[in-house]
């Protein structure tokens, strides 16, 4: 029983000593990461919007008939260059000629009345000269004579606008432009309303990004700011200017629209979407890599920063940018060095691997790079 005892006794106490600190097995291997020092520089304080392509207002015209009937010709497709007062579209009323032709013929009529009237005052004229008339034929040829060019401004008022509905059966550019859309074909019914266009022209020498958002983000837009614009299949941002900002917030959508003028759109199809960006102000502040920012498990936005060679997880407030970066509102000073590629996995207090120390055992090939002439710079 003695000698069992004793076996017993010696295994444990190889054991104890053979077996590795449990310590030593949670504690994590150092990291190596890439650190940047982080400095201040100006930021820009930006309202982004997205929008189509318009012209403005006051170019863009969608022309109804004021008259019912059918599209008798149509003289313009989309995308035809008209010249002002050129002729896009003749409407069919038949009423419309006959009453033109009807106010001819009462002119006309007219006119023969007053000269009829005119020769029977001259002719009353002559024989109460002579002695011979009497002054009462006298009076009514000259009542008749008032009352005939009456007649005859009357007849030729009617003509007037006569002639003036007739003419609207013409639809004319208001002015030089571009055939946008063409609502009605020929022979298709128009109700003399807004609500059957035929035509919309446009001047596309000066466009505009149109866009709706809230009252509260257009909050500091002012009419001269000025925007980058950028569109599908353009490189490079066009410059433009907030022309317009609505004083009043529609009240079907709760909106407030904001009309920015492009500079250099030409060829821009109208109708595009596109992107616009407002610079309100420019102030002091933070842009770091998006990488460097990561999620915790309580979902607050967490960097790590370079103390020395130990991590220290950081929670901070983040405004993001655009994708590649982001401007850190709050925790985080001015010349700390943070990690900028996989923070991910990283703990508070873990090791970082320093320049030119030898790599250990469990941590990664490549050593930290800890670059404070490569500062990280704010982006506009």
């Amino acid at each position: 029983m003695k000698t069992r005892a004793m076996i017993a006794l010696l295994g444990f106490v190889a054991c104890s000593h053979s077996a590795p600190d449990a310590g030593e097995d949670d504690k994590p291997a150092p990291a190596a990461v890439t650190c940047k020092v982080v400095t201040d520089a100006p930021v820009d304080d930006v309202v982004s919007l997205t929008g189509v392509i318009a012209p403005p207002p006051r170019l863009d015209a969608t022309l109804s008939p004021p008259a019912s009937g059918r599209v008798a010709m149509l003289a313009v497709e989309e995308g035809d260059h008209v010249a002002a007062g050129a002729l896009l579209a003749t409407i069919d009323d038949p009423a419309l000629p006959a009453g033109a032709i009807e106010a001819r013929a009462t002119v006309a009529a007219a006119q023969a009345a007053q000269v009829a009237a005119t020769q029977e005052l001259e002719r009353q004229k002559r024989l109460v000269d002579k002695g011979i008339g009497a002054k009462r034929d006298l009076e009514a040829a000259s009542a008749k004579m008032v009352a005939a060019k009456a007649e005859l401004d009357a007849a030729n008022a009617r003509s007037g606008l006569a002639h003036t509905a007739n003419a609207r059966r013409e639809l004319r550019a208001p002015f030089a432009g571009v055939v946008l859309h063409v609502f009605k074909r020929a022979g298709e019914s128009v109700d003399g309303t807004t609500a059957t266009p035929v035509v919309e022209i446009a001047d596309t020498s000066t466009l505009e990004v149109r866009a709706q958002l809230p009252s509260s983000a257009l909050i500091g837009v002012r009419e001269g700011m000025i925007a980058r614009v950028e569109l599908p299949g353009v490189t490079a941002p066009l410059t433009a200017k907030v022309a317009r900002v609505a004083p009043a917030v529609d009240p079907a959508t709760l909106l407030q629209t904001v009309r920015i003028t492009i500079d250099g759109a030409e060829g821009v199809a109208v109708g595009s979407p596109a992107t616009a960006s407002i610079t309100l102000a420019t102030r002091p502040g933070f842009i770091v890599p998006s990488t460097a920012i990561r999620r915790s498990l309580v979902g607050t936005d967490e960097i790590v920063v370079c103390d020395g060679d130990t991590a220290r997880v950081r929670v901070v407030e983040v405004r993001p940018r655009d994708a590649l970066s982001s401007e850190i509102l709050s925790g985080l000073k001015s010349g700390e060095k943070i990690v900028v590629d996989h923070p991910l996995g990283l703990e508070d207090g873990q090791a970082l691997t320093t320049p030119g120390a030898a790599t250990t055992k469990g941590s990664a090939d490549v050593t930290v790079k800890s670059t404070q002439d490569d500062e990280l710079a704010g982006a506009h």
